[in-house]
């Protein structure tokens, strides 16, 4: 494999194990992080978007401003790396165009340009096989945010009757087009009472609102490992509503986060051991080990915990119970991917693929996600590669066989690409991920209630990022940026 198969912070936690007590016997040495100055100090822990939106938006505001990140690097899933012979986004790929609050930070960076981008589904093309297949012809399924209802009316396959119902969905998608922010869900709470596929079957009748989830909402579904019928409606309706859509960002995923790193004051190798409670001060205490493994704290005015959710409740003490119950509500899917890196000689010619739905009457392509056969690309140093995605529908046989993603595989790619043979491999990249978060019905309802908690007054932590606003990137910037707007409101 290309890559260890324990995280950065698993293995500095492995490396302290094994150093013993005695070297890491020093005591906590409490350290100035900050420069001189007047304005109140603020740790943000976390230096994914929504950390790096937060600190920039407080540092405007006069903060003295320090970022800790547990990784090497900073942009969270915002980050190109090099993953063994591959070098590219590790998790997300495009931006929603809907992300007003990303696109403003980057013109205020001066890299809007940079931000903005092409429109996410163009590789779809139908009419060369390149398409989803659900066992009746290969089409255009469109994206996350794109419920266009005379495009869906010509899926092949789709009954008459499902195809004259599909107008009955038009005034509640426009209904929340007008009302509810994507990038900030708690604007949509009204709407947080049922499941997406309870909500099709309820508006168009059950058998059309399956086929409707068959043929296009669990492809939607599918790449963020939701489950359609456990899935609030709005987490994705609010997309489907949209008219706007995902984009590939010109200058690639990372430029946002590279170039906030850039002027932000990030502390890389920095892996927080735990919050505490907050003093007679009102201020709580961040206890942390520094890239050289010391053992450091540091007590700011504010702590903002722009971390994943499910790490909340083990890292910080004295949460509010709302706080802690959304934590440990905080489910996050995987989604198994593997690439096979070819030999130059045994790349295709031209792009090969399939991406199929759960309901395909071909069992091996039920259990395809997505595959691709991609030939190399010299001028980008990209070698020829088949990728491989498994269905959200088995991740769990997968997870459960205590196989390796490449041998669970291996069976499936080999039928769906007969060409390819263990002897044309030169490497295997996991590029499985763990980090999807999943917005069950009642969980935005649940996060609205920590918001207007948080607002309340003066605090000495705050919460950012996907898990209170949204599941995507451009979610966590606009958390981010609101975030700190009512810290500066609370604080200056």
């Amino acid at each position: 494999m290309s890559e260890s198969k324990f995280s950065v912070d698993q293995q500095r936690r492995m490396l302290i194990k094994g150093l013993g007590a005695t070297t890491l016997a020093s005591t906590l040495m409490p350290t100035s992080i900050f420069a001189a100055g007047r304005g109140p100090t603020a740790v943000i822990v976390g230096a994914g978007i929504a950390g790096l939106s937060a600190a920039w938006e407080l540092r405007k505001a006069g903060f003295q401003v320090s970022i800790f990140e547990k990784e090497n690097f900073p942009g969270g899933r915002m980050v190109e790396l090099t993953t063994g012979p591959l070098h590219g986004a590790t998790h997300a790929e495009g931006v929603f165009n809907a992300n007003r609050e990303m696109f403003a930070l980057g013109a205020e960076l001066g890299i809007e340009s940079q931000v903005r981008g092409e429109a996410y589904n163009q590789v779809w093309s139908p009419e060369s096989g390149l398409g989803l297949d659900n066992g009746h012809g290969i089409y255009d399924p469109g994206g996350m945010s794109d419920f266009n209802i005379e495009v869906t009316r010509k899926i092949p396959g789709m009954s008459p009757e499902t195809s004259n119902k599909l107008f009955l969905l038009q005034a509640d998608m426009d209904e929340i087009n007008a009302t509810v922010d994507p990038c900030l869900l708690e604007t949509g709470i009204a709407y947080d009472n049922e499941s997406v596929g309870d909500y099709y079957e309820r508006a168009l009748g059950k058998a059309s609102g399956k086929e409707i989830v068959n043929y296009k909402i669990d492809t939607a579904c599918a790449g963020w490992g939701w489950d359609p019928y456990s899935t609030s409606k709005i987490a994705l309706l609010s997309w489907l509503s949209s008219k706007e859509k995902f984009v590939y960002p010109r200058g690639g995923i990372a430029t946002l986060p590279e170039k906030l790193s850039s002027v932000l004051p990030v502390q890389t190798g920095t892996t927080v051991r735990y919050i505490t409670s907050p003093d007679s001060n009102g201020r709580r205490t961040i206890h942390y080990l520094a890239p050289n493994l010391e053992r450091r704290s540091v007590t700011p005015d504010v702590v903002v915990c722009a971390v994943e959710g499910k790490y909340l409740a083990s890292m910080v003490q004295g949460l509010t119970p709302k706080q802690e119950a959304l934590s440990n509500n905080c489910f996050f899917t995987k989604q198994p991917v593997v690439y096979w890196i070819l030999d130059e000689k045994h790349g295709p010619e031209e792009l090969i693929m399939g991406a199929y739905t759960s309901g395909h009457p071909d069992p091996m392509k039920a259990r395809t996600y997505h595959w691709v056969a991609m030939p190399g690309v010299p001028e980008l140093n990209q070698p020829p590669y088949v990728r491989y995605s498994l269905s959200r529908k088995h991740t769990p046989e997968w997870q459960n066989s205590d196989m390796a993603i490449e041998d669970y595989c291996w069976p499936m790619i080999k039928q769906l690409y007969p060409q390819l043979e263990k002897s044309h491999i030169v490497d295997i990249v996991d590029h499985s991920s763990d980090s999807l978060i999943h917005m069950p019905v009642g969980y935005i309802n649940q996060m609205g209630e920590v918001l207007r908690e948080q607002r309340k007054g003066k605090k000495s932590l705050y919460l950012a990022g996907e898990y209170v606003s949204g599941a995507h990137t451009g979610a966590a910037c606009a958390s981010g940026r609101s975030v700190a707007r009512e810290i500066i409101g609370h604080w200056i």
